[in-house]
């Protein structure tokens, strides 16, 4: 097993610079060293690599080394069930197999019973989706993932979670793929689903609100500058997004509306009372939930949006933040089944997803979280929603322009909506 120190800064910079997981891609690293290698056998070693950026700025990623070659070896089978095996459960010889989609971090399933996730961008400090996995937990939340197993390093340079093991929930697929599938020959599979997806919503929240004893999930009442800090956070991502925009003819139909979406944030922040604040899942959409074999949905992935930091991602909010991405990935869908497969959802599909999804929702939630007025309430999502395509926009436009039309398509449909 090659030291992992000796690697240079090429060597480490060729295995993360081209991953899916690497967050940074429109930034050129100049540089890139192993800081610490909190496990090192015979079988594996996995090293934190900090990439500096000509900013001043760094970045720390885990990389998995299984031999003498500078690659990175997670998802060879010797390696990944020695990880599992450090992480607290024995799994020599298991049979191992990718997950299969991109995301900001690694998992493979072992012998169809677990998901062992490396998480690849680090930071110090409490890992959000173990904080969460243990409140729901003690809370009895059946909808979400067991945790079996964790692998932590206490540092130097950093305190936090390398891997976590839990338990494979058998489904038919995610929200996502399902609902892509179905508007080409059942249209009405997710609308008929969408008000059991909003009282599992609700039940998250009810759980994560459930812990009065510790701070860190205590539910807090919003102080009376709370939502306008959260406006004027919008209200900066709006500036520094339409700034960056590329010249791009897709971008052409919004480009020039950043004052408008400016000046809709100050409307929708005209909520009265908004509910308390608490944890949430912080990046919730068809691509986190799970159609079980049981027929039932089961919550995953709860790190939060990978692009925000740590105590971004651990922040209370509303509850209403969750369901704006929810309700943005309905529209979403149905935007990108058109552009993906040609196919054209039916003119109701979105709505009748969202109400379904919302009165479900509502039927069930803890009213003490939510604004107390209807009124109050649609324009405390619609605000969300905003924050959300504009996020959408900002992302698309940098890594797939060819989706940017989506939520160019989202932002004129709210400014053409009567606040």
């Amino acid at each position: 097993m090659r030291d992992p120190r000796t690697l240079g800064s090429d060597e480490l910079l060729a295995i993360v610079g081209d991953a899916r997981w690497f967050g940074a891609k429109g930034l050129a690293p100049e540089g890139a060293e192993v800081v610490d290698v909190p496990v090192a056998d015979e079988t594996v070693a996995l090293a934190i690599v900090e990439v500096r950026f000509p900013a001043g700025t760094h970045e720390h990623y885990l990389v998995a080394l299984g031999g003498d070659d500078a690659v990175d070896a997670f998802d060879r089978p010797e390696v990944a069930t020695r990880i599992a095996a450090l992480a607290g459960v024995p799994a020599k010889g298991a049979r191992v197999r990718p997950i299969g989609v991109e995301q900001s971090n690694s998992s493979v399933v072992l012998d169809e019973l677990h998901v062992l996730k490396l998480y690849r961008r680090l930071e110090a400090g409490p890992n959000p989706e173990l904080e969460l996995l243990r409140a729901l937990a003690v809370a009895r939340f059946a909808n979400a993932p067991r945790l079996e197993g964790l692998l932590e390093t206490a540092g130097p340079p950093l305190e936090t979670a390398l891997a976590s093991i839990t338990a494979l929930v058998p489904a038919t697929g995610d929200g996502w793929a399902l609902a892509l599938e179905s508007l080409a020959d059942d249209p009405s599979w997710l609308p008929d689903r969408a008000w059991r997806l909003g009282e599992v919503t609700a039940g998250m929240h009810t759980a994560l609100a459930a812990n009065d004893a510790d701070p860190h999930f205590t539910p807090e009442e919003p102080s009376g500058e709370a939502l306008g800090l959260v406006v004027a956070a919008i209200d900066e991502e709006i500036v520094a997004t339409f700034a960056t925009l590329p010249d791009d003819d897709a971008l052409g139909a919004v480009a020039h509306r950043s004052e408008d979406l400016r000046d809709l944030v100050q409307e929708l922040a005209a909520v009265g009372p908004a509910g308390l604040a608490i944890r949430t899942h912080g990046d919730f959409h068809l691509g986190q939930v799970l159609w079980s074999t049981g027929e039932d949905w089961i919550v995953i992935d709860f790190e939060g949006e990978p692009a925000r930091s740590l105590p971004e991602r651990r922040r209370k909010r509303s509850p209403l933040r969750d369901l704006a991405g929810m309700t943005r990935s309905f529209a979403f869908a149905a935007d990108a089944a058109l552009l993906l497969n040609g196919t054209e959802a039916p003119s109701s599909w979105v709505e009748a997803c969202r109400t379904a999804f919302l009165d479900g929702y509502l039927a069930t939630a803890e009213e003490r979280l939510l604004p107390p007025s209807r009124v109050g309430f649609d324009r405390l999502l619609a605000l969300y929603e905003l924050e959300k395509l504009v996020y959408e926009l900002r992302y698309e436009a940098r890594n797939r322009p060819d989706w940017a039309t989506i939520p160019v398509i989202g932002l004129l449909r709210m400014l053409e909506t009567p606040a």
